[in-house]
């Protein structure tokens, strides 16, 4: 799942779906280079926010050192132009911000630290070109500000960084199979260009003499007068860094909060260190008070800014949340829940006392939310982060706060802290708050659900806010009457559902753009817009699936983005061409389908992972499916594809060589993201061919995954990965149950079959965070149900109903929140393909309920085959 800082990149051009930020509507704030004609023997190229200037005869060397040069707003302008002038001169190809709203959002607090700062990026073809255009850059923009950029290496006194990367788009996985940028090594492998915050030289590549005086000056630039030493890193953004220290003489903990100049600027442009010192005053003002940190000062340290204060021990609110939620600890009784029910009220007397002292110094908090509030060993409650406490009748200073719920802007101080103190509280209760964002009615829903649910008097909670007046009224609660009409009563409304969903989907698809058809998780980008489980590939097989026609113009559009791509991308079943070939052939494209993977096959390199989501299991699950795609009898040459890889995974499953190497097993369990993928490659060609060390390979990797299961204590059986425990379909146990069914549709195995209700129950969990097929509600209801025999029990038909958390209603159309509830999303994973797909199996599963299963165990409506295009 992408981070926060790229999931908030993606939030910025569209309020209803996650977009390419190059959509951002910042016509105004374009600096005259982007629409200027290109000088004589020059090409313009528009990417993403930035525009690239190129010379016509030629293109950017693959990779080399590059020059990167920050600003800050005001000086931005003068930057780009004085620069531009020196590569237009030297003719070396550039790429710039195209405009001061894109300079803003990129430099703010929630953007990659790794990438902020970077105005502007020249790619100097050769080691002449780049000591001039150093040496001129320097001369002209000695003094000027900007961000240090973390990654690179700092050239004089001017805002001038290089860094040895590619220049070029090439792409690659990573240790953890996740795609990367890539580098060219000597050997020509493609390895990670790692984009961190720390300055890092390739081994194979030589640093320049004209670079190691600047370098000696980085490693000389270090203060020993400084009196603490960092012994943990609690937290990072743009802005700088939380860390906790102790005194080197005393040993006294302390917080040190780090700002960064020039960078993590807010709405009204305000940077980190501004913010800082706000906090300083703020929290000298409230010297004192037992729910605020002590301050011990602030400290210049090179040159970032330092905020020394107490250390809080304990938890966040968000963390205690977390690990004391009731609602995913199987309470279920009123007896049960009382004990987390008085927790929330004692915390909330707490903050309601604590917001009432700060005020009472004559200050607002402005940004409450659980990850600003210390839960102490003793019970006592402190907060932290004052970098928006300011006088209760500031209008300037922005509002922070959790996504959702946060006071419009000019909201008086005391009034704005109210409303958070609310939002606050309801997340405690229903940790969903995020789908206020889409209809502030939805916050009367969950907190209508939520007082019933735990046995809350009319009187419980603070004051609801008045930013949900118009909300509470008919009309605000129209969109939600119409979801729980949809879902309530003995059985959901299946075919209104669908029609709504069907109905959201066709709303959202964008067939005159290139680069996606219709609105999904921002990763769609990265693939064209084409892959199954965030592309168009997803949706038109859904589409198909559950008998909703499909505009042969969608299908036209799917195989042209196709054929765009670039073939040698790595790639699965789920996220690379193979899984897009598929589809094209399910949609009766039989023959462009083959010519695509065959296509994909011979250009890209064999992918490092075992999975079915970007691995070898999910191409060679992609060849058996077009093997039988549209034809009676199977074509030997995909099948014999599928046997060989099949047989090299088996060898990886067993611990023994692989022929040729280069693969390695996936770190956790799960249908797309562990060996249960691997698993279900076997049993589908057992099926084929009845070849016995199929059914065996099968059984070792469900056994291997099997091992990552654990039994939790409210009797649920969980997937461990790390700190997290998982019951999702991609990696978690659900998936892993749904194969291990199969394979016991086909052979005994008790220790399999002992973990199967453990993982039923946890699939039937009350609550779920989001609504998606891969990694929530949707997977985890069919999964249940798959894993029942008969007539649907209680518990799916009340996850189903608890659907209407998520579901936004938007006209007569349904939309789905995809990851992270920031934006809808109409994908396979995360959106709403993904949960027409459960829906359909859910209402073929209840129609089923009475018939015969097939001689594999298997209703006529299997949810294995759906989701993985059988």
């Amino acid at each position: 799942m992408p981070g926060i800082q790229e999931t908030q990149l993606y939030c910025l051009a569209d309020r209803r779906y996650y977009d390419t930020p190059a959509r951002l509507p910042d016509q105004e704030t374009r600096y005259p280079l982007d629409a200027a004609e290109p000088p004589p023997g020059w090409r313009r190229v528009a990417g993403g926010l930035w525009t690239s200037l190129l010379p016509e005869d030629g293109e950017p060397a693959e990779q080399g050192w590059k020059v990167h040069v920050s600003t800050v707003p005001g000086e931005a302008a003068r930057t780009l132009r004085d620069t531009a002038r020196i590569c237009l001169r030297h003719k070396v190809p550039f790429k710039f911000l195209r405009s001061e709203q894109a300079l803003l959002l990129m430099s703010g607090k929630y953007m990659s630290r790794g990438s902020a700062g970077k105005f502007l990026t020249l790619y100097p073809p050769d080691g002449t070109a780049l000591t001039r255009v150093l040496d001129e850059l320097t001369e002209a923009l000695a003094g000027r500000r900007g961000p240090y950029i973390l990654s690179d290496l700092r050239i004089g006194d001017a805002p001038v960084y290089v860094r040895y990367g590619a220049f070029v788009d090439r792409w690659c996985r990573d240790a953890r199979g996740e795609r990367v940028p890539a580098l060219r090594h000597p050997s020509g492998e493609l390895v990670p260009d790692e984009r961190g915050v720390v300055f890092r030289v390739p081994a194979w590549v030589r640093v320049p003499e004209l670079l190691r005086p600047h370098l000696a000056a980085r490693a000389a630039a270090r203060d020993d007068s400084f009196p603490y030493t960092v012994t943990d890193a609690l937290q990072f953004s743009n802005a700088g860094g939380i860390y906790l220290a102790r005194h080197r003489e005393t040993g006294h903990r302390v917080v040190l909060r780090e700002a960064r100049p020039h960078c993590g600027l807010d709405a009204v442009g305000d940077d980190a260190v501004t913010r800082l010192d706000r906090e300083h005053r703020a929290l000298t003002a409230l010297a004192g008070l037992d729910c605020v940190p002590e301050v011990y000062g602030v400290r210049t340290v090179w040159e970032h800014r330092f905020l020394v204060t107490e250390y809080v021990e304990g938890p966040t609110l968000l963390d205690e949340i977390v690990a004391r939620f009731a609602l995913v600890r199987g309470a279920r009784t009123p007896d049960e829940l009382a004990p987390y029910t008085a927790w929330v009220d004692r915390v909330t007397g707490q903050l309601t006392a604590a917001l009432a002292e700060v005020h009472g110094r004559g200050l607002r908090f402005g940004d409450l939310h659980p990850s600003n509030i210390i839960l102490r060993p003793d019970g006592r409650l402190a907060l932290v982060d004052f970098e928006y406490a300011t006088a209760l009748d500031d209008d300037r200073t922005p509002l922070a706060g959790a996504p959702g719920l946060q006071a419009p802007p000019g909201t008086p101080g005391a009034e704005a802290d109210a409303c958070a103190l609310w939002a606050t509280w309801l997340t405690m209760l229903m940790p969903l708050t995020e789908m206020a964002a889409h209809d502030r009615a939805k916050a009367l829903s969950l907190e209508s659900w939520a007082r019933e649910r735990y046995g809350l008097a009319p009187d419980a909670g603070p004051p609801r806010p008045a930013l949900l007046r118009a909300a509470e009224s008919a009309a605000g609660h129209a969109s939600e009457r119409e979801i729980a009409a949809l879902l309530d009563g003995p059985a959901p409304d299946w075919a209104g559902l669908r029609a709504r969903l069907l109905a959201g989907i066709h709303a959202g698809a964008t067939p005159e753009r290139r680069d996606r058809l219709f609105p999904g998780d921002p990763r769609s980008f990265a693939t064209g817009g084409t892959d199954l489980a965030h592309g168009a590939a997803g949706v038109l097989y859904a589409l198909d699936r559950v008998g909703a026609p499909v505009p042969d113009a969608w299908t036209d559009w799917l195989a042209a983005a196709a054929r765009r791509r670039d073939p040698a991308s790595p790639g699965g079943l789920f996220d690379g061409l193979p899984g897009t070939a598929v589809a094209l052939a399910l949609l009766g494209r039989r023959d462009e389908g083959r010519e695509l993977f065959e296509r994909a096959v011979a250009a890209a390199h064999p992918s490092p992972s075992a999975d079915l989501l970007t691995g070898r299991a999910g191409t060679a699950l992609a060849a058996l499916r077009l093997a039988t795609a549209g034809t009676s009898a199977p074509d030997p040459e995909l099948v014999d594809t599928a046997l060989r890889t099949a047989w090299d995974l088996d060898c990886l499953v067993r611990g023994e060589a692989v022929p040729g190497g280069g693969l390695s097993a996936p770190p956790s369990a799960g249908l797309l993201r562990g060996l249960s993928g691997v698993a279900l490659l076997h049993l589908e060609l057992h099926a084929l061919t009845g070849e016995e060390w199929l059914l065996r390979a099968a059984r070792t990797a469900l056994y291997r995954d099997s091992g990552h299961c654990v039994a939790m204590p409210d009797g649920t059986v969980q997937v461990k990965d790390g700190r997290r425990h998982l019951l999702y379909l991609d990696q978690g146990s659900g998936g892993f149950a749904l194969v291990a069914g199969a394979y016991l549709a086909r052979e005994e195995a008790p220790a399999l079959a002992a973990l199967l209700p453990g993982v039923h129950k946890g699939c039937t969990a009350e609550f779920v965070r989001e609504p998606g097929l891969f990694t929530g509600r949707a997977g985890l209801v069919a999964t249940a149900r798959q894993l029942e025999r008969g007539p649907a029990g209680p518990e799916v038909l009340a996850s189903v109903r608890n659907l209407s958390w998520h579901l936004v209603a938007d006209g007569g159309r349904l939309l789905v929140p995809g990851a992270r509830l920031r934006r809808c999303s109409a994908d396979l994973a995360t959106g709403a393909a993904g949960l027409l797909l459960a829906l359909h199996f859910l209402a073929g599963a209840d129609a089923d309920a009475a018939a015969v299963p097939g001689d594999d165990g298997h209703r006529p409506h299997d949810l294995l085959k759906l989701l993985t295009l059988g």
